[in-house]
């Protein structure tokens, strides 16, 4: 699994790469890195919200990804984050939502690296936790490849290495959030284009990409590629070991994983979430059905007894 560990990341994802998903993963594979879920800096330095990660047992291949463009702010919620140690600090400059472009931050900052160059430095006074930035190719007209060049040259000078982007263009206000991960055509030449430019920087692709079997000719364009929708539904790709046939290991992770949240919830509390992230992942087996279904019983009674005993009796299996 070493290609797998160093080359594949899983994307942030609104609603999805919480603090449960990440410690699913954990089970699957260790060394997967994971983006959390945008986060306004707002939001890390006024709440207890990074405390829900607290029960993972290595925060170190966790990314927090903080939102906002306000440098003392995001600089103080970095912090925050670096003291929980998280692998990573990525700022978003990517995200297209109408509640997002009101606020002046994500795609915003595309056009705005200045001001993300101020962000990072402030970072980097409160922290050593590396930065990464994520972001598109563009954003509305504005499509020509210096926007985006101009855009590393000027956060290079704030000593950020590593750049994650989006192979769409982002469309602001005519597109709704689900709309800009699906309409604006993914151009994966300008990524491996911009790696050409940027050779010293770390260059990781997102959009589009659906397994963990990618050949050597992508590897050598470009330095890692993110995966996001298909990591939620079929996360079992981040383990080479975890093929179709070897469905019990995958009955193992689950059971864990729920024994996991009984104990949680137990303490803290329910969080249906916590269940859709598993309520698909035996899709394509028999009785996939069945435990949709009993994930979505559970889900309303707050009971995963069930569920456990459904392994256990082995209703789940190869078809």
């Amino acid at each position: 699994m070493e290609k797998l560990d160093k080359f594949y990341s899983v994307a942030p994802m609104m609603g999805k790469t919480d603090s449960f998903f990440c410690y699913l993963l954990n089970l699957i594979n260790k060394k997967t890195v994971v983006y959390t879920e945008m986060m306004h800096a707002e939001a890390i330095i006024r709440t207890n919200i990074l405390d829900d990660y607290n029960y993972l047992n290595n925060i170190n291949n966790v990314a927090v990804q903080i939102a906002g463009n306000e440098p003392s702010r995001l600089a103080l919620a970095a912090k925050k984050a670096a003291e929980k140690d998280f692998y990573e600090i990525n700022i978003n400059c990517g995200c297209p939502s109408n509640r997002v472009v009101s606020g002046s931050f994500g795609i915003n900052l595309l056009l705005n690296p200045k001001q993300v160059r101020r962000c990072a430095e402030e970072i980097s006074r409160y922290t050593n936790k590396n930065i990464s930035i994520k972001t598109r190719i563009g954003v509305d007209d504005y499509t020509s490849e210096n926007i985006l060049d101009n855009f590393l040259v000027e956060l290079n000078n704030a000593s950020i290495n590593k750049y994650i982007i989006h192979a769409r263009i982002a469309i602001r206000e005519k597109l709704n959030t689900k709309d800009n991960l699906n309409i604006p055509p993914l151009d994966y030449e300008r990524v491996f284009k911009l790696k050409k430019k940027f050779k010293n920087n770390t260059i990781i692709i997102n959009g589009g990409f659906k397994h963990t079997n990618y050949n050597e000719n992508i590897k050598r364009k470009i330095d890692g590629i993110m995966i996001g929708r298909e990591a939620y539904k079929t996360p079992w790709i981040f383990n080479s070991d975890l093929t179709y046939e070897n469905i019990e290991k995958k009955k193992y992770i689950i059971y864990t994983y729920i024994h996991f949240l009984k104990n949680n919830f137990e303490k803290y509390l329910f969080k249906k979430n916590a269940l859709f992230h598993i309520q698909n992942l035996f899709n394509g087996y028999d009785g996939a059905k069945n435990w949709r279904n009993l994930v979505a019983h559970s889900v309303r009674s707050k009971n995963l007894n069930n569920l456990l005993n459904f392994i256990e009796c082995d209703k789940l299996k190869v078809i």
